[in-house]
């Protein structure tokens, strides 16, 4: 009968427990602005019909346009299954520069898996893609601050207008970055199992317009508006104690021109 008691206060000692983890909430930093623009060249063909190939490098700019933010080289396949949806896959690898070094630092690798439909409505053609996006880390990380390999579903809606007589097509999108296998904080983590929170980290809209300069060339300008929200999370070392745990949120105006060459 002891025992049986002990235990109920055993289980009840840790619903109550992990009830307070649910309960932490988070200090918040100061939200703010950054102005970041894009640059990219890309190259795109089709070696059969409906299978479009893809390679391109894209540089980009952050803090207010001040400093390099990282340098993107991809390649990529989509594959127009029928008239209203197609699937694609693509890699990106990331090298991130860190201006206080001076130097390239911490490559990552991105994997993108697409699926996209569409349908036109007059002149207007709507689509919705959605995108799961995994990201590989090459440096060691805390798993209960930041995943290892971060899993974001990212939900893209999309509406293009087809101008009569004009080679260009103005663009609406807004999308939303939904985290998969975000650490869920806890009071301590040795204590507790790793278990993983879902939220939105990014909400983006979006305004563009695509320009047709010849049967080969093509230009895409735009201009993005995001918020992301995000937290830091960061626990003693050896203790695992939470040391601190903080959302940051931060607006981000990002002015882009992407050239492809369309074979």
């Amino acid at each position: 009968m002891k025992r049986v008691v002990l235990g109920i206060v055993a289980v009840v000692a840790l619903a109550t427990t992990a009830l307070a983890q649910d309960d932490i909430q988070p200090g918040v930093h100061p939200t703010t602005n950054d102005f970041r623009s894009r640059v990219e060249g890309s190259f795109e063909w089709e070696p059969i019909k409906d299978l479009s190939l893809e390679a391109g490098l894209q540089l980009r700019l952050k803090n207010d346009l001040g400093s390099v933010d990282c340098f993107h080289t991809s390649f990529g396949a989509e594959y127009e299954a029928c008239k209203y949806f197609s699937l694609g896959a693509d890699y990106i690898l990331i090298n991130g520069y860190k201006s206080d070094k001076g130097a390239w630092d911490k490559p990552r690798h991105r994997l993108n898996v697409n699926l996209t439909g569409s349908v036109k409505v007059g002149r207007v053609e709507l689509s919705l893609r959605e995108r799961l996006q995994t990201t590989f880390r090459t440096d060691s990380v805390n798993r209960y601050e930041k995943p290892q390999n971060e899993m974001i579903l990212r939900s893209r809606l999309m509406a293009e207008y087809n101008i009569r007589h004009t080679k260009w097509t103005p663009y609406l999108l807004f999308e939303l970055h939904n985290t998969l296998n975000a650490p869920k904080v806890v009071a301590n983590y040795k204590e507790f199992p790793l278990s993983y929170d879902n939220y939105i980290t990014r909400y983006r809209a979006g305004v563009g317009a695509k320009f047709r300069v010849t049967r080969n060339h093509r230009l895409d300008f735009y201009y993005y508006f995001d918020y992301d929200r995000g937290y830091d999370i960061d626990y003693k070392g050896n203790k695992g104690a939470l040391k601190g745990y903080y959302q940051e949120n931060e607006f981000r105006h990002t002015f882009g021109v992407s050239y492809k060459f369309k074979l």
